[in-house]
């Protein structure tokens, strides 16, 4: 099957379109800063290009899906570009896990305003920081948004399989998206780049760890403690499983997680009856805080919850979530990522599996969990298919597959045949991965984390300020953008009509 999906749609698979959005941390002193978002970024709430995640601090930089990948990631360095001239003194910190912070309340939750909206996106952050602290929210990655050309899914190969086009488009996203986290492990191995944490992030069970100083611990082996048990691990596989088989049951899924209370969450309200301290007290108070290594994505822009766009549209693009921050590059990736990301997407896509049963969602846990915090260990062995396989030759079979793919959409270049390979060379030899290089770094020349930071992050400051505005081809739609979201902002603040109580019931309800 797979033979002929990819001889059908091979002419059209280079025309796919990829997007970025990207976490970063503002911090001043080595501190997060505690410093409002800077007037000149624009409205965190309507800017397109520059809002923030959980915290104020906490900067979140989008670019638009683009065919030519080369300019997106050019995109995201002109972001960079105008946020560095913006923001006064501060840096942006070039790592996923963040600085010492010494407890929550240093951590600014995000203000958007006293719009209905400003006030909901406020409000569902008030609620995490109590479902899972503040600390864990500041832990910052990137997103690397996917989706296939639209004119694919008018290709007869593809009609064939239903009327419905919605219907088979989700399916073969849905597919997609089983396929991801049957090797995202490799995603983890390769590009994570957080195997050091503070002190604040320490757990019960974390005897395993190595002390560095008295702030910061690091497993030896470790590839992304971001994305492990230590960090941001995905709580809501502790609280639901989400169905990832089809649409229908995905919906359905995430639908009864808003809708269900639980009784950790119960008492959250009660602890200061005069604020409201979450949306609700079910077990997801809306669709997004389910953390996944990868979801189902609307490109429908509206004020619509996620299930409700899905629903109605069907999926349009993949969100892929488990990158960590490349402290090597300026911008937190780099080009040879995100041509490799996007042929593995591809062969993704293309690659038909089956639905997951529960064995095999505890098999992929496993290998995630195992990689994250041991995946550069010598002879290393995962689950696959129920049987162990060594990563080494699990990595370097997928790589194999990868190059037929690498070879369509080279054209008549070779720049993703060349970053497939290169990212063979990282699985022939572990000290050659961002994790493996960033520790190397730090133990053999004695570096304190927060130093290296601050010096990366100053480095990156010093470039964008010197330079040149005419350089930057997108510095006046930045511009214009700041201006007008602050206007936007003050439309949605005088327009309300109704009570923030039924603005929220009718969110989640449609």
């Amino acid at each position: 099957m797979e033979k002929n999906i990819f001889s059908e749609l091979k002419d059209l698979l280079r025309f796919s379109k990829v997007g970025f959005e990207k976490e970063s941390l503002r911090v001043i002193n080595s501190n997060i800063s505690q410093h409002s978002h800077p007037e000149l970024l624009g409205s965190a709430l309507c800017n397109h290009y520059i809002t923030t995640d959980f915290s104020e601090a906490q900067l979140e930089l989008v670019t638009p899906p683009r065919n030519d990948k080369i300019k997106g990631l050019n995109f995201l360095e002109d972001i960079h570009h105008f946020v560095s001239c913006n923001i006064e003194d501060e840096i942006l910190w070039p790592f996923s896990m963040p600085t010492v912070i010494n407890k929550d309340t240093d951590i600014p939750i995000a203000n958007y305003g006293s719009s209905n909206l400003g006030l909901f996106k406020r409000t569902y952050r008030e609620g995490l920081s109590h479902r899972y602290s503040r600390m864990m929210q500041t832990i910052s990655g990137i997103h690397y948004n996917y989706s296939v050309p639209e004119t694919l899914w008018q290709r007869p190969l593809l009609k064939k399989m239903s009327e419905n086009s919605i219907e088979v488009r989700s399916s073969a996203y849905f597919n997609m998206l089983r396929n991801i986290s049957r090797i995202n492990w490799l995603i983890l191995y390769l590009f994570g780049a957080s195997p050091i944490i503070t002190r604040s992030f320490i757990t019960k069970g974390s005897q395993s760890l190595k002390q560095l100083d008295n702030q910061t611990f690091y497993l030896p082996y470790a590839t992304s403690l971001r994305m492990s048990d230590f960090g941001y691990c995905n709580i809501s596989r502790n609280k639901l499983q989400v169905s990832m088989n089809s649409l229908q049951e995905y919906v359905s899924d995430l639908r009864k997680a808003t809708n269900t209370p639980l009784d950790e969450f119960v008492t959250i309200d009660k602890i200061n009856t005069k604020l409201q301290k979450q949306l609700n007290e079910n077990v997801l108070q809306i669709d997004d805080e389910y953390y996944a290594v990868a979801r189902a994505k609307s490109k429908t822009i509206s004020e619509q919850r996620t299930t409700s766009k899905l629903s109605q549209g069907g999926v349009d693009y993949i969100e892929l979530r488990s990158l960590d921050l490349n402290p090597y590059s300026r911008i937190g990736i780099d080009k040879e990522t995100v041509l490799f990301l996007e042929t593995l997407l591809t062969y993704c896509f293309i690659k038909q599996g089956q639905n997951f049963t529960n064995d095999e969602i505890r098999n992929i846990n496993h290998n995630d969990s195992l990689v994250a915090e041991k995946g550069r260990e010598s002879k290393l062995c995962l689950l696959k298919n129920g049987e162990k396989t060594s990563l080494k030759d699990w990595g370097k079979e997928i790589i194999d597959n990868l190059l037929q793919i690498a070879a369509v959409l080279d054209s008549d270049k070779m720049q993703y045949t060349n970053a497939i390979e290169l990212m063979r060379t990282k699985i022939n030899d572990p000290n050659l991965t961002l994790s493996g290089r960033f520790l190397d770094e730090i133990l053999s020349k004695n570096l304190s984390f927060v130093d290296f930071g601050n010096t990366i992050g100053e480095s990156n400051k010093t470039y964008y300020i010197n330079l040149e505005k005419s350089k930057n081809i997108n510095w006046g739609l930045l511009e214009k953008e700041s201006i007008d979201s602050h206007n936007q902002q003050k439309v949605l603040e005088m327009d309300d009509r109704q009570s923030f109580k039924t603005f929220v019931e009718d969110y989640i309800r449609y």
